[in-house]
């Protein structure tokens, strides 16, 4: 994988960790996942050009077993604790659609991680490919999803769907992995050669993007027309980004650490609720220390924390049960391992 575009996986990651610890009020990292839907669209437009085989398989056993682990752990943590959570509500119909990525809205509540919301839009844009380029082929069905979910957005806001689950499926938020898709056509045929000082040029645009990125969330917040003030943003900060590939030395130790950082993002993206609760209500708020001195001392604990924390879960639990799954189940639904074993 490109190594610029884990970096940014990384800064995406850290950018919500931060929101999410609330030390400027109002909050700013949320679009950090915008910019992770654009770095998606990006990603999967790049492996199904590469290969589709077996492209959903891969994506679930990708996804699901770290996903799974932490809604688990919410629901245990939620019977155990229930005073700990705001806005859970643990109903049969409530775990059935977040395990299976089903949008939801009972009582205020999402899914029982509630940082599942995000996933579920990206799990329809997982099975959208897949059926697209069952129909249509490779590489040209990847390009028939990029339209045909352009063509959905559009369609759906004419319509108002009775269906919660329609209206989040035809959200503008989906132009966001569009928007990736995208970035990897311009990358793959335009970009990756062209000369070094536009390259500088984009990568000086993404940064002036993320600069905006900030300012927009601070002034607007994220309900303002998302798809548009922060997505084309995010876009640009994704093809700055890109154009970084060729200063990175992964011998360099600052730059092989943001790419295990990348490498743990989506760890990161997960568990990192339970260890800044963990951190500062039952550690940092019982001592007692408070200020603006021991507020931002605890930002730098927590973010440094989270940080192991996701590398650890990361090495040693994720990629272990990953490999765990393949092993058992590649032979089964992998294509390519079947043939082999053919």
């Amino acid at each position: 994988m490109l190594q610029g575009i884990q970096i940014l996986r990384a800064l995406a990651a850290l950018l919500v960790v931060f929101a999410h610890f609330e030390y400027i009020k109002p909050a700013i990292g949320g679009f950090g996942v915008d910019i992770f839907f654009v770095i998606s669209g990006f990603i999967m437009a790049y492996i199904v050009n590469k290969s589709s085989d077996s492209f959903l398989y891969r994506r679930v056993i990708r996804i699901v077993p770290l996903y799974y682990a932490m809604t688990f752990l919410t629901t245990g943590l939620y019977l155990a604790k229930p005073s700990w959570f705001r806005n859970v509500v643990l109903t049969p119909e409530a775990l059935t659609k977040s395990l299976l990525f089903i949008p939801y809205h009972i009582k205020n509540s999402g899914p029982i991680l509630t940082l599942g919301w995000t996933l579920n839009y990206e799990m329809f844009f997982y099975v959208s490919i897949a059926l697209f380029i069952t129909i249509f082929g490779d590489k040209k069905g990847m390009i028939a999803c990029l339209a045909g979910l352009s063509l959905f957005v559009l369609i759906s806001s004419f319509v108002s769907w009775e269906s919660y689950v329609l209206r989040i499926w035809g959200s503008s938020m989906i132009m966001e992995f569009v928007a990736g898709g995208i970035l990897y056509y311009l990358w793959n045929h335009r970009l990756r050669t062209a000369g070094q000082s536009f390259k500088n040029a984009l990568v000086w645009v993404g940064f002036a993007a993320l600069i905006f990125l900030m300012y927009a969330e601070y002034v607007y917040g994220l309900s303002s027309h998302r798809s548009l003030l922060f997505g084309i943003p995010a876009f640009l900060v994704a093809c700055g980004f890109l154009m970084l590939e060729n200063h990175i030395n992964i011998k360099n130790k600052f730059h092989s650490t943001l790419v295990l950082l990348g490498d743990s993002s989506y760890a990161m993206y997960l568990v990192h609720p339970f260890v800044i609760y963990a951190f500062l209500r039952l550690v940092y708020v019982r001592i007692g220390l408070h200020g603006p001195v021991f507020d931002f001392l605890g930002l730098v604990f927590s973010m440094v924390l989270v940080c192991l924390v996701s590398i650890i879960l990361h090495r040693w639990f994720e990629k272990p049960l990953i490999s765990l799954l393949k092993s058992m189940l590649d032979k089964r639904f992998d294509s390519r391992k079947a043939l082999i074993k053919n």
